[in-house]
């Protein structure tokens, strides 16, 4: 049986950030916590040009200090444009500080060039350089010291981080659908941080990426790297790997006021710079909208395709009036 467990993104409103935002965002936590979520999810837009954000380091801490039970995961931590000594210390910082909730979502960040080039870095290096990382960090995380580490692009004497609650290391979720990424989830990864919207690719057929499609992938790179996949339940120990599924969604039983309030957060306010980007008619062709008992029916189409964890993505300015639909009309049924 799917086991059915429910995530929830939060972010800092879209529109603006202060203190009392964050007030409003740390509450909607609390009651996550209370009503028994599994997980909250902290977006990152750490190389964009977006003032309306709070950073997602202090913002986890802030949150884990107000929360007992719910994990707390990057939704996803841009890798190469940090040095990973940093990662893992930040990534073992959180664990003790949330008491072994914390999850590393890693990615290799949107393909923006301009987002590379202010921190020095190509983006054509942006995987290399995800993939080494990934590996001193997994290394930080198990062993007492790195006496040496010579890579290619990061060499490193005698260096050590904190020690983990969690043994062996924190979960890491990789985020992505590229075929890179698929291995990149296998090789590093205790789970896949998928989605349910088509890629836009030009070119690609849209069977080629399917849910279906894409599982059937990773799980030829699980077999390569000698992982065990697992449908339907949360992967044990480091030899398995899972896959977790969100919907974005927006619930008002007038569904003319739900695509107007998707098509301004959207368009108007994130203008695509989020989950990988695509079109508006793409995210609102996979996005769950409208009355609760459609987005009931999508998180279930979810659970049968294997998921453990369904999270919630918000397509609204106002993530916090999502938050208390879901609380009142979705958690009751699931």
């Amino acid at each position: 049986m799917t086991e059915k467990k429910l995530g929830y993104q939060i972010r800092p409103k879209a529109e603006k950030v202060n203190h009392e935002v964050f007030e409003e965002y740390a509450e909607i936590a609390k009651r996550a916590d209370d009503a028994g979520l599994h997980y909250l999810a902290f977006p990152e837009f750490f190389a964009r040009a977006d003032p309306n954000r709070i950073h997602v380091v202090p913002y986890m801490a802030a949150i884990a200090a107000r929360t007992e039970h719910v994990k707390l995961g990057t939704d996803v931590l841009e890798i190469p444009l940090f040095h990973p000594k940093h990662i893992a210390d930040i990534g073992a910082s959180l664990d003790i500080i949330s008491n072994g909730r914390f999850i590393l979502g890693a990615g290799v960040g949107m393909n923006v060039p301009s987002e590379f080039e202010n921190f020095g870095i190509s983006i054509k290096e942006r995987g290399k350089r995800t993939d080494e990382s990934l590996d001193i960090i997994k290394k930080l995380w198990t062993e007492p010291l790195i006496a040496e580490f010579n890579g290619k692009f990061f060499t490193l004497r005698n260096v050590c981080s904190p020690p983990c609650i969690q043994k062996p290391h924190p979960p890491i979720w990789v985020g992505g659908f590229s075929d890179a990424a698929l291995r990149r989830t296998a090789q590093y990864g205790n789970a896949w941080a998928g989605g349910n919207w088509y890629q836009e690719e030009s070119g690609t057929p849209e069977e080629e990426w399917s849910i279906q499609a894409l599982l059937e992938k990773l799980k030829e790179y699980c077999k390569k790297f000698g992982k065990e996949f697992v449908s339907g339940r949360e992967p044990k120990g480091p030899k398995e790997v899972g896959y977790n599924l969100r919907i974005n969604l927006n619930i008002n039983p007038d569904v003319e006021k739900a695509v107007e309030d998707m098509r301004h957060f959207w368009i108007d306010v994130r203008k695509g710079r989020t989950q990988g980007g695509g079109s508006f008619e793409m995210k609102m062709r996979y996005a769950a909208f409208g009355k609760a008992e459609n987005v009931i029916e999508k998180i279930e189409e979810l659970y049968k395709a294997g998921a453990y964890l369904v999270i919630f993505c918000p397509l609204s300015t106002d993530s916090a009036s999502q938050w208390k639909r879901v609380e009142e009309e979705v958690l009751p049924s699931l």
